[in-house]
């Protein structure tokens, strides 16, 4: 019994020493980043996150948007990061509807440019909207009170190139995500959506101690995030917290050695985020529209 029990205690002790090793790994990385760094990972997520970047934003206003033969426009529900612009679609959208699968495809390429900034990419968009039953609601334009749920998955590529403030910054990236949107026919609960994105690419900044180039690779996943009128009072807004792992290069003296940074983003139904990061005081305001970041 004796023996049972020193073993039982050595075990216990060796997994706690384990999970404060893996603890301490990652402050350890964290706390090994320069505020350069720092500043240049919370940039990083920015991009993943805000609509003006082909972030989360970008694709969860895909996901709330109006489908119809005619291509994409503001649903009932629109969800957007910046209200203020029209979302970035092009002209040319291609529309398809696959009966047998239930399955809307829809394709096109946005190209914009602001004094602050261009962003050019194409995204090939799959839905799938079911009603109460399960069943597939083909005209979902046409019969959004029907729409129980929504299935959606959305992949994008290009490039965008932003100013902030000291800094400016252009990137290359491939973005993938899987969102599920349910509860739409409860009037009485919100609409809730679950989302996992993965994007990925090489990021060039430019700042007042010279440039940098880095490899990045980002996964944002959320669950339970809830459709909420918008604080401001027009359309829709996200409220929730999403999850972020992020890996990407960073230097020591002649070795370019990658780094990974985790943390969360917490989203009120404003159109701002809050991005702290795990091992680190403070926290980072994004801007869901544009990306601008701040800390706080």
């Amino acid at each position: 019994m004796l023996y049972a029990s020193t073993r039982s205690l050595a075990l216990a002790l060796a997994f706690a020493l384990t999970l404060t090793a893996c603890d301490a790994s990652i402050d350890d990385a964290t706390a090994d980043l320069t505020e350069t760094e720092q500043t240049e990972a919370a940039y990083l997520v920015a991009d993943a996150l805000a609509e003006d970047t082909g972030g989360l934003l970008a694709s969860a206003s895909d996901l709330t948007a109006s489908v119809s033969p005619n291509g994409l426009s503001e649903g009932p529900r629109s969800v957007r990061g910046n209200r203020r612009a029209v979302a970035c679609r092009g002209g040319d959208q291609s529309v398809s509807y696959d009966a047998g699968t239930g399955t809307h495809t829809v394709t096109y390429a946005c190209s914009q440019s602001n004094p602050v900034g261009e962003r050019s990419y194409a995204a090939t968009l799959l839905y799938q909207f079911r009603d109460a039953s399960g069943g597939f609601v083909a005209r979902p334009d046409a019969n959004w009170e029907s729409v129980a749920s929504v299935g959606f998955d959305g992949e994008r590529e290009g490039s965008v190139s932003m100013s902030r403030g000291e800094f400016s910054a252009a990137s290359t990236f491939e973005q993938s995500s899987d969102w599920s949107l349910t509860g739409l026919g409860d009037a009485a609960s919100p609409a809730v959506f679950s989302v996992e994105q993965q994007r990925s690419g090489t990021s060039t900044r430019t700042g007042p101690r010279g440039d940098g180039s880095r490899e990045f690779d980002i996964t944002l996943t959320g669950t339970g995030i809830e459709l909420v009128p918008a604080a401001d009072g027009t359309g829709y807004a996200a409220s929730g917290e999403l999850s972020y792992t992020l890996t990407m290069e960073v230097v020591r003296g002649d070795r370019t050695v990658e780094r990974e940074v985790e943390g969360t983003i917490t989203l009120d139904g404003t159109e701002r985020g809050l991005l702290r990061i795990l091992g680190l005081r403070g926290a980072y305001r994004i801007s869901l529209g544009d990306g601008a970041t701040s800390r706080t």
